[in-house]
Parts: structure tokens; C-alpha cells; sequence
């Protein structure tokens, strides 16, 4: 039962942090899937497309329209990729990287603006009992079961 709690919970967490996103971002052309590639190519440096979208959990297919726009706009760029003559890597510009430093300087605001009375301590717990629960969401024998018992209802 609080697993379900807890479920729900992140659910209506993630909806209000799209919200949130909206109304951030409304003025510019950021979108959150923008923001997070963005985001990401930042942490992790140059990736493939399709590396980007396993990263992401989504198909290939609806990542490319993103980096495509973001490619059209300057704020990425396709480089060779040594290790596959026909999947590129895809690495942020200097547009793109200043880019990155807006979206963290208005999340930082927005944090700090935030009135959460909260510990540290509790906010790590939470934040690694989310990552213990995502990572049992991911585990290929969890994706295994959940395939099986949909086609055990067909």
C-alpha cells in the first residue's frame, strides 16, 4: 500500500514539475524534453542518438525530432563518431552550453525561492528510495515478469 502511495505521489510530483517547466520556460522556445536533452549532453558529454534515447527509456524515432531542432537552432551539433562510421555523436555548442547555464541559473533561483522544511538528511533518504524503486523498475527480470503477465491477460 505505501509503494501505491508512493507511486501516485511521484506521479503528481512529476505533473506539477511539468507545470512548473511551462511556466518557466514559456517565454523561450525550452520545452521540458528540450531542456532535459540539454541538460543531459551536458553532464555526460557527446552520445549517439540512440545512446541518448536508451538513456532517456524512449525510441530513437521521437529523440531525433529533438535533436534535429536543436541541431537546425545551433544549439547541438553532429560530430563524426569514430566508433560508427554512420551514427554520430552528438555534442552541445556554445550556444547550446549557454544554453545550459540559463536553464541552471533559473532552476537555482528556483530552489532557493523554494519554502521546504525539510532536512538534508530526509531529502537524501527520499532521493535514495526513489532511485532504489526506479532501479527495481528497471531491472530486466521486473520487465521480463511485466511482459509475461500482459501476455498471460490476453
Amino acid at each position: 500500500m505505501e509503494l501505491a502511495r508512493l507511486l501516485e505521489e511521484v506521479v503528481r510530483f512529476y505533473l506539477s514539475l511539468t507545470h512548473t517547466a511551462t511556466l518557466m520556460y514559456r517565454r523561450g522556445e525550452l520545452s521540458g524534453p528540450r531542456r532535459t536533452l540539454l541538460v543531459m549532453l551536458s553532464r555526460t558529454g557527446p552520445l549517439t542518438v540512440a545512446q541518448i534515447a536508451r538513456a532517456r527509456r524512449e525510441a530513437r524515432q521521437r529523440v531525433q525530432p529533438l535533436v534535429n531542432g536543436l541541431v537546425r537552432e545551433g544549439a547541438l551539433a553532429y560530430h563524426a563518431n569514430p566508433a560508427h562510421k554512420r551514427s554520430p555523436l552528438v555534442r552541445l555548442t556554445p550556444k547550446g552550453e549557454k544554453v545550459v547555464r540559463h536553464i541552471i541559473e533559473l532552476e537555482n533561483t528556483l530552489r532557493s525561492r523554494l519554502k521546504l522544511d525539510v532536512s538534508r538528511p530526509a531529502l537524501t533518504a527520499a532521493t535514495n528510495v526513489l532511485r532504489r524503486v526506479r532501479a527495481a523498475l528497471e531491472d530486466p527480470a521486473t520487465v521480463q515478469m511485466i511482459v509475461e503477465e500482459r501476455k498471460l491477460k490476453r
